[in-house]
């Protein structure tokens, strides 16, 4: 399971040698007596299992080096007895903690939610362990996490898009700690993502062949959060092509719930002259906002109003009408960056410094031909 960081708790105890355990299980005590707590050594698997304390060890540390009934048989003895590896002694003694540690803006939504179950998936068998943290989409908060997790001696990271604190990167690199950047592509550093331009520009070529030309866009923190704002850049190249432009006015850039998507939705739905005749959003939970606002205003989708949203979630088919969006493949994104990470720790090979993961836009029925009258879509605003 993943981790949230928390500060280490201080262990009163010493250890012998490596890989003893932390926990310990009660010794037999007398009802007038306080049971006592007794550490479990190695030296005692190795009498359970009836070998040395070197095949424990090797079994513990590079278990295809034992052979199989003898693996079997110290695994058996930890478990009996309840021991657990001293993993601040492993680590020592192997300069590894096998830990990878993930900073990610927030875990409301499935776009991290599904890629981290993915790659967390993928950590776990090759046998190491995820500290997760949030940054609340705030690049000094990401820093600081960043900065707990490097003391917390992870051996990789991976972190979202390329727009950090400067400073971020100077102590990833003095710590000399693999690192990978996801949804987004950046020749600087090693990203597995996709180009949000383009994405942005065939979004928008969607909606201007429909024939909308009034767009309005509800997103979550650009200019911070890059994978939007390079989006709406790709929005706003696709219909200057066409003679046609997105006013600041007509972006909402600080919405990230449901409710703040009906919000944003009704704000731009009655701007004065009628608002847009097509809602493109960050994500589809602010889309499934957009879609409750416009059925409060009495607006048909598509008839009246054509809304998109993005990541395609789980419930984006099922939404009345089904959903326009963009499908990005997350559980394909999770993978890439954890093997990435992988290959940097375990083979220590180059790779290609960015990689691409497939995005495709999935046309349902929240789309289509911009409303011709649009004399009737006000009337009804209006009422």
């Amino acid at each position: 399971m993943s981790k949230r960081l928390k500060s280490p708790e201080k262990i009163n105890a010493t250890t012998s040698s490596v890989g003893e355990n932390l926990n310990v299980p009660a010794k037999e005590s007398s009802a007038s007596e306080s049971p006592e707590l007794t550490r479990i050594s190695l030296m005692d698997v190795a009498k359970r299992a009836r070998v040395s304390t070197a095949t424990v060890s090797r079994v513990l540390n590079n278990p295809e080096s034992v052979r199989e009934n003898k693996r079997e048989a110290v695994k058996r003895a930890c478990e009996e007895l309840g021991y657990v590896v001293n993993g601040a002694a492993r680590a020592l003694s192997s300069k590894r903690s096998n830990t990878i540690g993930a900073v990610v803006p927030t875990l409301d939504t499935q776009t991290f939610s599904r890629s981290l179950d993915a790659f967390q998936r993928r950590l776990k068998e090759a046998g190491y362990t995820l500290l997760l943290s949030s940054s609340g989409f705030d690049s000094t908060v990401e820093l600081d996490a960043v900065t707990t997790l490097l003391e917390h001696g992870i051996d990789a990271l991976m972190i979202v898009g390329h727009t950090h604190d400067p400073r971020m990167w100077e102590r990833i690199d003095r710590q000399r700690v693999p690192c990978v950047q996801i949804l987004t592509l950046d020749t600087r550093h090693p990203s597995i993502g996709y180009d949000n331009v383009a994405v942005g520009h065939l979004i928008a070529d969607h909606l201007v062949q429909l024939g909308h030309n009034q767009l309005g866009v509800i997103v979550g923190t650009p200019p911070t959060n890059d994978r939007v704002s390079n989006r709406i850049v790709g929005i706003r190249k696709r219909l200057a092509g066409s003679g046609l432009t997105l006013p600041p006015s007509c972006v909402i850039g600080d919405a990230f719930t449901l409710a703040d998507g009906r919000q944003a939705a009704l704000r731009l739905l009655n701007a004065q002259g009628g608002g847009p005749t097509a809602i493109i959003c960050g994500n589809d939970q602010l889309a499934f906002g957009v879609l409750m606002a416009a059925a409060s205003k009495g607006l048909r989708v598509p008839e009246d109003l054509s809304v998109i949203g993005f990541n395609n979630y789980d419930f984006a088919a099922s939404l009345s009408p089904p959903l326009t969006t963009v499908n990005v493949n997350l559980i394909q994104l999770g993978q890439q960056s954890a093997d990435y990470l992988l290959s940097q720790l375990q083979q220590g090979r180059p790779s290609a410094s960015t990689a691409r993961i497939e995005t495709a836009l999935i046309v349902r029925s929240s789309t289509g031909p911009a409303p011709k009258v649009a004399g009737r879509r006000r009337a009804k605003q209006a009422d």
